[in-house]
């Protein structure tokens, strides 16, 4: 038990295929989906609202299929039934989409979509640290984000064929590869033999005759649980994720407009911009994975969050020089790729860790997510507001992001724990 399983790369990348085929699908989603809305909406705003549907569907539905997954017992384990489910029927209603009559259609395509979608995305995401020990799961995570990025990369680059394959084709093709992932899974997965699963079976014949006396496992109680904790760490990091992630959609969801209007870049070149973001995240975020177990987890975010304030910074004072050319500006987007894998790759590694036991992994993985997509939905929202508000108007854009950033550091000061050393010792 107390034995240390070497990390295993090729079960991990087999173990991220759910998630890197649902980055694929959800790239061409958000690339094609809002101008299917422009043909029957003409206000920008509800164009907005209707892509948010998706997030609103996900922070409310994936903190409780956590905690749900979390309970679950079957010859399959307890995440792979609802993969076996979601995975199936978000492809079917993702290749439903275009073939959309009118609003009305589309909108339930959609929401159909994004239930399926958030009906396993927490239990995918709990696989990993199943399988993965804890003094590996960074590198684990960072395997995980990276197979996410490349499916971004994918599903964009998917849209470039449209006028040669149509729309309608390329949404099947992504949704046969859903499927394909899953069965490859299925095939080398066999979740039942996870370090993780054994544990909690072995717990629950531990205290079967108590657990009729005990409170049951749940979202609700977690939380309970989490605000009653002298150490509030737990509580910080779930902040700290929701403020970083505040900056980073309301940035994402400005960026093209801040690339026209401020830097005077023509729209292609201006919707280019994130890329130039994800691919050095791509290129370091593996490497990176190594930093913490020198400096440690937290040390390492913070570094990520102080980089990220001072490049939003810099790009503001850069973004007032005229006709600043793309490869001045490509730098420091860059290295906020590079200050986003530093953050990604740990924040929910420690989320894990602060997970009482094996058993509340998904819960807790549930609970990252309602951090993270209570801010997906509020960021741009709030983000914009700050815009609308400030004299400078879009060219505060960075600006109005860096203050999140700077609320996110803040709250990385009161996390105490999360860390491998603590975890071994917390862990019994």
């Amino acid at each position: 038990m107390s034995e240390s399983e070497k990390f295993k790369v090729g079960k991990t990348f087999i173990i991220g295929l759910a998630f890197f085929s649902s980055e694929i699908a959800w790239s061409l989603y958000n690339a094609q989906v809002p101008l299917m809305l422009q043909k029957y909406i003409s206000l920008f705003s509800l164009i907005g609202f209707m892509m948010a549907l998706d997030n609103i569907i996900g922070v409310i539905l994936q903190p409780i299929m956590g905690a749900i997954s979390d309970k679950t017992r079957t010859k399959l384990g307890r995440r792979m039934p609802y993969l076996l489910i979601g995975i199936p029927s978000g492809a079917i209603f993702f290749a439903l989409i275009p073939t959309e009559q009118n609003l009305i259609q589309l909108s339930i395509w959609m929401i159909a979509f994004s239930i399926s979608m958030g009906f396993y995305r927490s239990q995918a995401v709990s696989l990993m640290p199943d399988f993965v020990q804890p003094e590996h799961r960074s590198k684990g995570n960072a395997i995980i984000n990276l197979m996410g990025g490349v499916g971004n990369a994918i599903g964009y680059f998917l849209s470039l064929l449209l006028g040669l394959l149509g729309l309608q084709l390329i949404f099947i093709i992504v949704s046969i590869i859903m499927v394909c992932a899953l069965l490859i899974l299925l095939w080398r997965i066999k979740e039942k033999e996870s370090f993780a699963y054994q544990a909690v079976l072995k717990m629950d014949d531990e205290i079967k005759e108590e657990s009729s006396k005990k409170s049951k496992i749940g979202l609700i109680k977690s939380i309970k649980d989490i605000a009653k904790e002298e150490d509030k760490s737990t509580l910080f990091i779930l902040l700290a994720i929701f403020c970083w992630f505040v900056g980073f959609q309301g940035l994402v969801a400005l960026m093209s407009i801040y690339g026209t209007d401020v830097l005077g870049y023509e729209k292609g070149l201006a919707g280019f911009l994130p890329f130039l973001v994800v691919v050095p995240l791509l290129i370091t975020i593996y490497p990176l994975a190594l930093i913490p177990k020198k400096i440690g987890r937290r040390n390492t975010i913070k570094i990520g969050v102080v980089m990220w304030i001072i490049l939003l910074i810099l790009l503001t004072f850069l973004g007032l020089v005229p006709g600043i050319p793309l490869y001045i500006i490509a730098i420091p987007l860059s290295f906020l790729g590079m200050g986003w894998a530093l953050i990604n790759t740990n924040s929910i590694v420690i989320v894990w860790e602060l997970a009482p036991s094996e058993e509340k992994i998904g819960t807790y993985t549930g609970l990252y997510y309602f951090s993270s997509y209570l801010a997906a939905i509020s960021g741009p929202v709030i983000v914009g507001f700050l815009v609308d508000i400030n004299p400078l108007g879009i060219a505060s854009l960075m600006l109005n992001s860096a203050i999140f950033f700077v609320l996110a550091f803040v709250m990385m000061l009161f996390v105490k724990r999360g860390e491998v050393k603590e975890t071994k010792s917390e862990s019994n």
